[in-house]
């Protein structure tokens, strides 16, 4: 056996590493503040209100250029370059109004998965096994999403230089560029600008990805603890009773009728944890079904399109963050519907037949609960799972084979 605390130890871990990502954006999650307003957590943060008026300040800039060179009669392939930049800049200023209306709720659902973790036995090997093996996945999806934002956001920032070097190779002149295409009330192509806007834009690009990536890891992060305690509630149930070849009933003892009554109330608990992470998520869950579509879309029609290869290759990891982001997302959404109804499962293989009337009732009950999955849900227009994300490639495609018309004519 080993103590429970080495389930506290990887979730501290977890967390620490999702902080990472929102003390950038200057919105930590301080549990020492849940008594506080939205407001009151936000109103001095000086850094958060910062990146949120560099981001909207490239946002307004972006609609203002796509108006302009709408009117002025601008490639489509142009058009569409800026199509994946502006649509996450819209839906950033979404998805951190979502975190942070939510802020007080997310500080209760980790509080609310410690006391679950509190409440766990004391784990076998195997149980150790699972939870590493879950971990696992999560720092996977993590590093491989930052990797791919690190690798993008780099890649945009290089169009600049690589722009202005085979320039002046060709013509012997460098011609100053920026990594976007946005609007500005003055000319940027002056050296005294250039640099403080190049800054500007990359840093808006980095709160972009922070914006979108940082909730979508504490979802990762609670998703594989919650499912980690179905886990323990599957093993628990299985076990209850103990195993006997006879079929003679088995009349629990006190101790053990305490401890059926405690897999009562975890898994009343973990029902209500579900419910705060759909609470927390369903908004953020619809944007992203929707923004997925059409990132997915514009960024693969770049790919195609754009013949220049220093202009196509940054969208490649776009691209890659973009699928993989609601990948993850459908993911702990399919596993947390999987793990919820196999509770029912666990309660059929134990020695339900063995024992009293009362304990079969009461095990009667939780198997009728447990065959309703606890499910993530768009905005409860649609369930979070695997074929949400078949769904969401089905329409990005859909818009992509609309784009690749409208280019051809």
């Amino acid at each position: 056996m080993i103590k429970h605390n080495i389930e506290t130890t990887l979730f501290a871990q977890a967390m620490q590493r999702v902080q990472l990502h929102f003390k950038i954006l200057d919105l930590q999650l301080d549990e020492r503040n849940s008594k506080k307003s939205t407001w009151e957590n936000v109103r001095f943060r000086w850094l958060f209100w910062f990146n949120m008026a560099l981001l909207n300040f490239a946002t307004v800039g972006e609609a203002a250029w796509l108006v302009e060179g709408a009117s002025t009669g601008k490639s489509f392939i142009e058009l569409c370059y800026l199509g994946p930049c502006l649509t996450l800049c819209i839906a950033c200023n979404f998805l951190c109004t979502y975190l942070v209306k939510h802020s007080r709720r997310i500080l209760e659902l980790i509080a609310s998965i410690r006391t679950l973790q509190s409440m766990s036995p004391e784990l076998e090997e195997t149980d150790v096994k699972f939870l590493k093996g879950q971990v696992k996945i999560f720092y996977i999806a993590v590093y491989t999403l930052t990797v791919i934002q690190c690798v993008g956001i780099t890649s945009f920032g290089l169009i600049p230089f690589v722009t202005m070097g085979l320039s002046y190779y060709h013509s012997g002149e460098v011609e100053l560029v920026l990594p976007f295409f946005v609007l500005y009330p003055f000319d940027t192509t002056d050296i005294r600008f250039w640099p403080v806007i190049y800054i500007q834009q990359m840093w808006a690009a980095l709160m972009a990805c922070l914006i979108l990536l940082a909730p979508s890891y504490l979802l990762y992060a609670c998703s594989t603890f919650i499912i980690f305690q179905f886990h323990l509630l599957k093993k628990d149930l299985i076990n209850i009773i103990p195993y006997e070849d006879k079929l003679d009933k088995y009349f629990l003892n006190e101790d053990l009728k305490t401890e059926f009554q405690m897999i009562i109330n975890r898994h009343r608990k973990l029902i209500v944890c579900v419910d705060l992470l759909k609470e927390v998520y369903s908004e953020s869950n619809l944007l992203n079904v929707v923004i997925s579509s059409i990132l997915i879309c514009f960024t693969g029609f770049n790919v195609m399109a754009i013949e220049d290869l220093a202009l196509a290759v940054p969208f490649l990891p776009f691209l890659l963050m973009d699928m993989l982001q609601i990948f993850f997302i459908c993911y702990y959404g399919d596993m947390i519907m999987k793990y919820s109804t196999s509770i029912s499962d666990a309660i059929y293989e134990c020695q339900w037949y063995r024992a009293e009337a009362a304990i079969v009732k009461d095990l009667l009950f939780l198997s009728l609960r447990s065959q309703k999955p606890c499910k993530l849900t768009a905005l409860h227009f649609s369930d979070i799972s695997f074929k949400t994300f078949t769904k969401i490639l089905s329409t990005s495609w859909s818009y992509f084979a609309l784009l690749k018309s409208m280019y051809r004519s």
